[in-house]
């Protein structure tokens, strides 16, 4: 016959087991989940290699790409023509000739004047005339002005054109810290 205390065990018995598998499921379902957050982690942190970009080449510009009017602000005739004719010699694109508009009496070599579009032909023309003097007078367009002043001898150098750049490809770079 059952003893009283036998029933009380296997009660025990059962309640421990259940106990214990719950406790395990819980560790393992934690486990799991630890393990999915550090892989998705480690997954989500890990440098991807991805496409290069191609960079288009960067033609610098060309004395070819300048407008210019070349103005006399001296009292010497013919000057602003002769200028004229030299800077067609080295490539740049004369659209008038004349005396100076603004009538200054420019003492200094020359003046380049140019608005916020013609900076770049104005940096240009200063390496063909490196002693002339920058005066931006807010323009529109990028029409650069060459006046001729009391000090002009002739132009500079030919200043060295450099080199076409090539396509440039440009991937990422990969970092490892460790």
């Amino acid at each position: 016959m059952p003893n009283a205390g036998d029933a009380d065990e296997r009660r025990y018995g059962v309640r421990r087991q259940r106990r214990s598998t719950i406790v395990i499921a819980i560790v393992l379902l934690s486990l799991g989940g630890a393990f999915y957050y550090a892989s998705t982690y480690f997954r989500d942190t890990t440098p991807q290699p991805g496409p290069c970009t191609t960079v288009p080449p960067v033609d610098p510009l060309r004395p070819a790409d300048v407008s210019l009017n070349v103005y006399n602000s001296t009292n010497r005739r013919g000057l602003a023509a002769a200028v004229a004719k030299g800077a067609r010699t080295r490539g740049f694109t004369v659209k008038a000739i004349g005396n100076d508009p603004k009538d200054a009496g420019v003492k200094q070599v020359a003046q380049i004047r140019f608005g916020p579009e013609g900076a770049a032909s104005a940096r240009l023309l200063k390496t063909h005339v490196p002693q002339a003097v920058y005066v931006n007078d807010k323009r529109k367009g990028d029409t650069v002005d060459l006046v001729v002043g009391q000090a002009w001898k002739s132009f500079g150098k030919v200043p060295v054109v450099p080199a076409p750049t090539q396509t440039l490809r440009q991937c990422p770079t990969i970092t490892v810290e460790g």
